[in-house]
């Protein structure tokens, strides 16, 4: 298993979002952290602060951090560019650093810092279940609806249904993409042709994006990092 994300120096929505402090310490090494004992970890940055903590700070010795390719640093840049350049980051990690076509990979992300390793282990053995990818996701059973009340999702507006009786509605999270090189490679993308929707729970499933994540989340910590949950 090789673990794989990618970290940048800022962000659109939050000033470097990935360098904000959560529990004293920048909100990219609570995730690393909890993995780093338990896989081969490699970061792609275009932070040299990055690559230098990875050389300094021992609880992250081991992790490979690398310098992001210009190409990839001016496609982010380009506004007129609506595309990530995710899947080609993804692709040039597995061309370095992946040689066995069948070595599962966990592609994260440093905004789920209460991902927890052993959600991410059980989550590896979907792929002996007859699934070539599996992706973290969370789920609402309550009544949806798409843009306007003139879509409803999930539910017949015209009754009064109970809420149990739903369907669920799911949320990709991007805490983890889980597969192989070989299955990146056949389908280029992150997910393959048989995927599972692995359901974490709201707290792991807690992504950081916004400034109101980011409150939410300093006060998960003072409940679920200090044990007063």
């Amino acid at each position: 298993m090789k673990i794989f994300t990618y970290i940048k120096n800022n962000s659109s929505r939050i000033s470097r979002k990935n360098f904000k402090i959560l529990g004293g310490i920048p909100l990219w090494k609570h995730l690393i952290y909890n993995v780093n004992s338990f896989s081969e970890v490699f970061i792609d940055t275009d932070s040299q602060e990055v690559i230098d903590e990875c050389n300094r700070d021992e609880m992250l010795m081991g992790v490979t951090a690398y310098s992001r390719s210009q190409k990839f640093i001016d496609m982010e840049n380009d506004l007129k560019n609506k595309l990530s350049p995710a899947l080609l980051m993804t692709k040039n990690f597995l061309s370095k650093f992946v040689d066995d076509e069948n070595e599962v990979i966990v592609l994260t992300h440093v905004t789920s810092p209460f991902l927890k390793i052993e959600t991410i282990l059980d989550a590896i053995t979907f792929l002996g279940k007859g699934y070539d990818a599996v992706h973290s996701v969370t789920s609402k059973q309550d009544f949806a609806w798409l843009n306007s009340f003139d879509y409803p999702i999930n539910f017949n507006p015209s009754v009064v249904q109970r809420t149990q009786d739903l369907e669920k509605i799911y949320f990709s999270n991007g805490a983890f993409f889980i597969f192989t090189k070989k299955t990146f490679l056949e389908n280029n993308n992150r997910f393959g042709k048989k995927n599972y929707l692995y359901e974490i729970n709201d707290v792991e499933g807690i992504e950081i994006d916004t400034l109101n994540d980011l409150d939410f989340a300093k006060i998960v910590y003072k409940g679920v990092k200090n044990g007063n949950n």
